[in-house]
């Protein structure tokens, strides 16, 4: 009950739900008044405005049409974004725990692994952050910050790259690129020692996690075409 009930605020609060019910009271209004002039007060004006029945079934379509093209259009933008953050989150997984797992057959000193290890998982929590923060929407000139996103340790870099990162244009890509600094790196101390084909599969999660958040931000970012607005306003 208490859920229904928050649903029903949110939708109170919505911007579609307060144009529609302005124009329902403004239509309404509008009817009431013109039925009082036509029957009331005995002006009889309505049968002259009243369009053909061809006109008004024309009209009924067209309006049934765009209904359906605005539903669906809804409809697949919401399972597209849907799935898109479900595969993210799978790809920064599958990456991170991959990476994890090849530590298993180091030859690498412990303390190495562990640096290794920590880093990783804090580049990887940041990207996830970035990545779901970039897919906002947010007006460059609005004071609304969005939703804050929880990350592992980000504190715990240095200085430099927080910095670096800070003033990058792009922010995913950047930290993209240092963790995969960081996993050639790895390979080079031998804190990586698992053979090169398996190793690849790191790289591929890491790469399908990049391409995932650019499908997912063409969908947050590329607005609706000019005429279909238009047409289905």
């Amino acid at each position: 009950m208490g859920a229904t009930l928050k649903q029903v605020g949110f939708l109170v609060q919505s911007r579609a739900f307060s144009v529609a019910a302005a124009a329902g009271i403004f239509s309404g209004t509008m009817g009431c008044v013109l039925f009082i002039l036509d029957v009331n007060l005995g002006m009889n004006f309505m049968l002259s405005l009243i369009p053909d029945q061809v006109v008004f079934n024309v009209f009924v379509v067209f309006a049934s049409l765009v209904a359906a093209f605005r539903t669906s259009y809804a409809l697949v933008r919401y399972t597209d974004a849907a799935k898109y953050l479900h595969e993210l989150n799978a790809c920064w997984f599958d990456a991170a725990s991959t990476l994890i797992s090849f530590c298993r057959a180091s030859t690498a000193p412990q303390a190495e692994i562990d640096k290794f290890q920590h880093t990783m998982v804090r580049l990887v929590s940041l990207m996830n952050a970035l990545s779901l923060d970039g897919l906002q929407q947010r007006a460059k000139d609005s004071n609304n910050v969005g939703y804050r996103f929880e990350v592992l340790g980000a504190d715990d870099l240095d200085d430099d790259t927080q910095q670096n990162i800070f003033q990058a244009t792009h922010k995913v890509e950047y930290v993209f690129q240092l963790l995969q600094q960081l996993v050639v790196d790895g390979m080079e101390s031998k804190v990586l020692s698992i053979p090169p084909p398996i190793l690849s599969r790191s790289f591929q999660e890491m790469g399908a996690g990049l391409l995932t958040y650019h499908e997912a931000k063409k969908i947050a970012c590329v607005p609706l075409p000019y005429a279909y607005a238009v047409i289905t306003q």
